[in-house]
């Protein structure tokens, strides 16, 4: 039995799962402080406590299975998951706040197909781009934009728009690992930054009052055209449900006193908590309680905070520096391994780690607007926490397995030039044994 762990505790695995235990603890503590101040959450800590015996033994699950196997089913678990995603759009389930992304299992549990998505999601990708060269160029980029916008138009019509613009950094780094052309990468980015900046027309004329006053203050410029009033807002903010666009007003005008009592009050009580943390965390508990009552989603989205407030900078940068261990590890892993298919697999799964806290820590403090991002393997959900394990596990079943040494190279693109294969490819001549002989005269010394 000791022999089959071993692996799991190798030099580079033992401190992946020591910090991912370790985030999970950092979890329950964080969940029963909110639990403590919220009677509303009674039940919270148990119930992320099983989600985290299952997220285990999927972690387990994920390091067993042979990458061969994971690369030949990657196109068939990324097509359920697709029908998934269908089905809770056809299907009457949970929602909250408009948005329904969860299936019932049972008559407590839920799951959430558009977590799922994005570990599925990061396995057909790597099966697509392993061994291939064409998105070497310019319009070879095509196909793995379009695999990413079918997951990303079926989440963003749910909608959830977190999940949605995590796909797309994924997407960005794992082309740049197989191989991609940075300026090419670079292109497209800049061409969907002028598409998200594209003023569009909307008239205002019978709209509501507050989503007119809404999209007067992000429109480029509202007025009078032939007699009807219009705003120019940019292109995503019509895409936009009324939830999401009263979020961007508030992160534009965190100043505005209005705002802060309406729009911006779930951002504006996330930062005096983290703010009131100081140091070494709040020291008067009943306060403390306070203010985690009055923080929605405190363990869920907004669990940074939590942390901030009980811990202080201290535990916030400690968690942080327990993700490096992890970022550390895993580039190591990704470094280290020549098999294309686990190499991406690997750096997928840490782009979309590091957009998940880049963004969830961000929105906590105020840099990045609210898009409701679950923070890796801490906030309370149990299909986060599961999909997140298994990530985790992809990472330590890479290191686990050693390629073959008979197999195409991985990410070689640049061929020899054509005289120089050729010389490769033209017989060996004999030696002419005359002229090897030494000149007259001058033989060999003995």
């Amino acid at each position: 039995m000791f022999h089959r762990l071993r692996p799991y505790l190798s030099a580079t695995n033992g401190p992946i799962i020591l910090a991912m235990l370790a985030l999970m603890a950092v979890s329950l503590l964080a969940i029963r402080a909110a639990e403590a101040a919220d009677p509303l959450l009674a039940g919270a800590t148990v119930h992320q406590a099983v989600s985290i015996g299952v997220a285990l033994a999927a972690f387990v699950l994920a390091g067993l299975i042979p990458l061969q196997r994971i690369g030949r089913y990657a196109y068939l678990l990324f097509g359920l998951n697709l029908a998934l995603l269908v089905l809770v759009l056809l299907l009457p389930g949970p929602g909250s706040r408009g948005s329904h992304r969860w299936i019932r299992l049972g008559s407590i549990r839920t799951f959430q197909p558009s977590e799922l998505a994005k570990l599925t999601y990061i396995m057909a990708m790597a099966a697509y781009l392993r061994y291939r060269e064409n998105y070497r160029r310019l319009l070879g980029l095509v196909p793995p934009f379009l695999l990413t916008l079918l997951p990303a138009a079926l989440i963003l019509i749910e909608p959830d728009l977190g999940t949605t613009l995590l796909l797309f950094p994924t997407l960005f780094f794992m082309l740049f690992m197989a191989g991609a052309k940075l300026k090419h990468l670079l292109a497209v980015v800049a061409v969907a930054s002028a598409a998200v900046f594209l003023p569009l027309p909307h008239c205002l004329d019978g709209a509501d009052a507050d989503r007119a006053a809404e999209e007067k203050a992000l429109a480029y410029w509202s007025g009078d055209i032939f007699g009807k009033e219009y705003a120019f807002v940019a292109a995503p903010l019509r895409l936009m449900k009324p939830h999401q666009v009263s979020r961007i007003e508030g992160w534009l005008n965190q100043s505005d006193p209005r705002l802060a009592r309406r729009e911006g009050f779930q951002l504006r009580q996330s930062m005096v908590i983290v703010g009131s943390g100081g140091r070494d965390g709040y020291r008067m508990p009943e306060v403390m309680d306070l203010f985690l009552r009055r923080l929605p989603d405190d363990h869920t989205d907004f669990i940074f905070a939590v942390v901030g407030g009980q811990w202080g900078f201290r535990g916030c940068l400690g968690v942080l520096l327990i993700y490096g261990v992890i970022f550390v590890c895993g580039a190591e892993i990704a470094t280290l391994t020549k098999d294309p298919f686990g190499r991406l697999l690997v750096v997928g799964a840490l782009a979309l780690l590091f957009a998940q806290i880049f963004i969830n820590v961000g929105m906590t403090v105020g840099l990045m607007p609210i898009t409701g991002m679950t923070l890796p393997l801490v906030s309370f959900g149990g299909s986060s926490l599961l999909v997140n394990a298994m990530a985790l596990g992809l990472l330590v079943n890479v290191s686990q397995h050693r390629p073959r040494m008979l197999g195409r190279k991985p990410f070689e693109h640049d061929a020899k030039a054509p005289e120089e294969e050729a010389a490769y490819k033209r017989p060996m001549e004999p030696l002419d044994a005359a002229a090897n002989q030494p000149p007259p005269g001058r033989g060999v010394r003995t």
